[in-house]
């Protein structure tokens, strides 16, 4: 009776979060300009909707409740998904080719949206409107190669830690290499001056290091490059010699720490 009854409240606690949570995400959205939504370079709140869409999530369960399916698909499931999500892509483009390579001038000249002052975008007939879509994938396939370079930079599978040293006489001069780490981390961590140096670059969630949250924010940097999220720590000179406590704490909590000269 006791488990049945701690189950029942631990149901209620998952029912009083969900409503905390969705009133929390509207109040969030609150007075939002709809141009807004779309602006940013890596999280926009339009990306963040996307990300909360959990509609398969609650279908799945759904099916497990109803006794249509006994359990969600193994996380080794990866590589058929990724197959499924690459021929999902392919029966697409071949069904755009068709339609593109079907249309009549009747209907390539036909009107198909209307202009839009806000944004600068004009009115658009079929033809053009496919046209600027037509160099869609290939703009994103740049994207996947910079990504495909980066994974491998942050030693990702590793789940790797990346110190950046900073030269202490010019700790904002950075090379190539390190400029697109730090342009591409999800974190950066380091101390003030040593954010500073770098806050031009920085790309990522900027997390400062004021020697007593050093276990905290290592702690989480184990669990989000776990995750497989990208975390970069500045620091000004060696951490080996200047400081000491911090690359412990990384070598303790994150599975491998890599060091990189910022000038390199």
């Amino acid at each position: 009776m006791a488990t049945n009854q701690n189950m029942l409240q631990r149901q209620a606690r998952v029912l009083e979060r969900l409503d905390e949570g969705h009133k929390t995400l509207h109040a969030s959205l609150e007075g939002l300009d709809p141009a807004d939504a779309f602006l940013g370079s890596r999280w926009s709140v339009w990306e963040v909707l996307n990300h909360l869409d959990t509609e398969k999530f609650v279908a799945a369960l759904e099916d497990i409740a109803a006794g249509k399916m006994e359990m969600l698909p193994p996380f080794n499931s990866r590589e058929k998904k990724l197959k499924e999500d690459v021929a999902h892509l392919d029966e697409n483009y071949q069904r755009f080719r068709a339609l593109v390579a079907g249309l009549t001038e009747e209907q390539m000249s036909k009107p198909v949206t209307a202009p839009n002052p806000e944004n600068f975008f004009p009115a658009l007939t079929l033809l053009e409107l496919v046209e600027r879509s037509s160099g869609h994938e290939a703009s994103h396939s740049n994207q996947i190669v910079e990504t495909r370079k980066y994974v491998e930079a942050f030693n990702a599978k590793e789940r790797a830690v990346t110190f950046i040293v900073l030269d202490p006489e010019r700790p904002s001069e950075l090379g190539v290499s390190a400029v697109g780490l730090l342009k591409y981390a999800d974190f950066v961590a380091g101390a003030p001056k040593a954010l500073d140096a770098v806050r031009n670059v920085a790309g990522g969630i900027e997390l400062s290091l004021t020697g007593g949250n050093t276990e905290e924010v290592m702690s989480r940097f184990g669990r989000e490059t776990r995750a497989g999220l990208w975390a970069v720590v500045c620091t000004i000179g060696n951490p080996s010699e200047s400081h000491p406590e911090l690359l412990q704490a990384a070598e303790k909590h994150c599975a491998k720490v890599v060091i990189q000269q910022a000038w390199n």
